[in-house]
Formats: C-alpha cells, sequence, structure tokens
C-alpha cells in the first residue's frame, strides 16, 4: 500500500458508507486509481464513530505511515466533520465534494422544487459541470435560486459557500485524474461486501481484506499482461501518437488518442501578438 500510494497517491477517494459488526461500526477505505484507471487501495481504517476527532487521527496516522506524501486532491461526500479534520491535517490538499452525493442532498432539501419543475435537475447539475469562467457560473447559479425562488433557502446558501469544493470551474486547474465523485468507493464497497461481512469480528474482517487486496492486485497484474501482449490501435499514425502508445498504458493513451482527436477540430481566430506573449483566441470547427 506504501509503494501503490507513493506511485497513486495524488487523488484519492475516502467513504465512510459501509458498516461492520453488530454495533454497526464505519469502515473507511483510502483509494485511488492506478495507471489502467482501475481502484488501487492505499489503506482501510475501522472507525468508532464519524466525528471529526475520528477523522483527525485517521488522517494523521495515515500520514505518518505514508511518510508524509499528502494528497493533491482528496474526494468526500458533504460531511462537515470530515471536512474539518481535513482542513485541519491537509491544509494545502483541494478537498472535493462529491457531485453524486451533492445532487442526492439536493433531492432531499429542495424535494418540492424538483417535483415543480422538470427542467431543475438538469440546471442544477448544469452549474455544477458546465461552466468554464466564475462569472459565468456565478450568473447561473443567481439565476437558478431566482427563477425558482430560492435565495433565501439554507441548503443553496450554505452550498453556495462551499461552491470551490464542487464546482468544476474551480476544479479544472487542479489535478484530479479524471474522477468526479466518490463512486469509486461506491464501487469498491459493492465489491467489498462480497468478501466482508458485517457479522465478522476484527481478526475475520482483516483477513478477508486481505484476499480483495489479492484480488485486486491480481487484476494489475493482468492488465500489465495484456498491455504488453497488445498495442491500442492508431487512428492516424502520427508522430506524437505513436510515441504515446509506447509510453501510456493502453487506457490512458486511449484518453490521450481522444483528446488528440478533439484537438485537430480546433481553430484559432486570432492571435494577438505581444512579445514575449501571444495570446491566441480559438474555437471549435462546430462552434
Amino acid at each position: 500500500m506504501v509503494i501503490d500510494y507513493a506511485l497513486f497517491g495524488d487523488v484519492v477517494c475516502f467513504d465512510t458508507t459501509y458498516r461492520i459488526n453488530n454495533v454497526n461500526r464505519p469502515c473507511a477505505p483510502i483509494i485511488g486509481v492506478n495507471h489502467h484507471k482501475e481502484t488501487v487501495v492505499f489503506g482501510v481504517a475501522l472507525l468508532y464513530d464519524e466525528t471529526t476527532t475520528s477523522f483527525e487521527w485517521l488522517f494523521t496516522t495515515f500520514l505518518e505511515v505514508m511518510k508524509g506524501k499528502k494528497p493533491i486532491t482528496i474526494f468526500t461526500d458533504q460531511d462537515a466533520a470530515m471536512a474539518k479534520a481535513i482542513a485541519k491535517v491537509f491544509p494545502e490538499t483541494y478537498h472535493r465534494i462529491c457531485t453524486w452525493h451533492l445532487f442526492q442532498n439536493a433531492l432531499k432539501h429542495l424535494g418540492h422544487t424538483f417535483k415543480g419543475s422538470n427542467k431543475f435537475g438538469a440546471e442544477f447539475k448544469s452549474c455544477m459541470h458546465d461552466f468554464e469562467y466564475e462569472e459565468d457560473f456565478i450568473h447561473s447559479w443567481n439565476s437558478l435560486l431566482e427563477k425558482h425562488k430560492l435565495q433565501d433557502n439554507k441548503w443553496c446558501l450554505d452550498t453556495f459557500q462551499e461552491r470551490r469544493k464542487w464546482a468544476m470551474v474551480y476544479g479544472r486547474h487542479t489535478f484530479s485524474a479524471g474522477i468526479r465523485s466518490t463512486q469509486l468507493c461506491e464501487s469498491f464497497n459493492s465489491r467489498m461486501k462480497c468478501y466482508v461481512k458485517p457479522r465478522f469480528n476484527v481478526l475475520e474482517f482483516f483477513t478477508r481484506f486481505e484476499k480483495l487486496l489479492d484480488d485486486v492486485r491480481y487484476q494489475e497484474l493482468e492488465s500489465n499482461y495484456e498491455m504488453s501482449q497488445l498495442k491500442p490501435a492508431l487512428k492516424m499514425n502520427v508522430p506524437i501518437l505513436r510515441n504515446a502508445r509506447d509510453i501510456y498504458t493502453s487506457k490512458i493513451f486511449d484518453l490521450f488518442q481522444q483528446e488528440y482527436e478533439k484537438s485537430l477540430g480546433i481553430v484559432v481566430k486570432t492571435c494577438i501578438e505581444s512579445p514575449p506573449l501571444y495570446e491566441y483566441k480559438s474555437c471549435s470547427k462546430s462552434s
């Protein structure tokens, strides 16, 4: 886990949804993605409760084990105790709120608005994902509140205060490994249920969890072998793609090749020269 975290620990997902034993104690896996975009496990803890004190202990202990390396970005759900602990232990880490959990909270707190308008959900998601510039995002958010008479809604006001944690307009310049939510944790929790049962004691839990880790790591070995046997197809035989194919894993190369294709649809409209700076304004061919 220490080796995996040193290689892939720039972005982590943390979740306490899964419960174990008869008193419903939270199980807290800390996970991320590897160079195949597959799940990699950095650690797991069994917590007594979900207080700020418990989270501070966990993050501090994790930091000690991982030789002081802090993640660049951490994804969690919208939990106040968790947020306080992250701010204290990982002050330089960019804390992102899972957009899926945020939307579920919106359904819970603004259910009457969702029922009254079949467009509200799409408009709310647009605020989360669609804007390139802060002023456009703020204008859209204010218009959303005004349109649906939510200007004084406490949940909306509190959520807006945390906008830097969930609005993509603030997260575009921070490395996130393509992750937007803690659904990676949700998927891992579902997988964990096949190995670990809530009735297990601590010894049984870690024995079975170790088996889960073995299977996760074996999946990475299989992906490494497949990559060594077969190279992904080139959509265009150009030097940059040939070079990237030799360097990247198949999954990452596919993502790179998609972005390269998109770049071919960009047209430079104007160029303002003011040496040593050159400002280009561009658009897609379809614009």
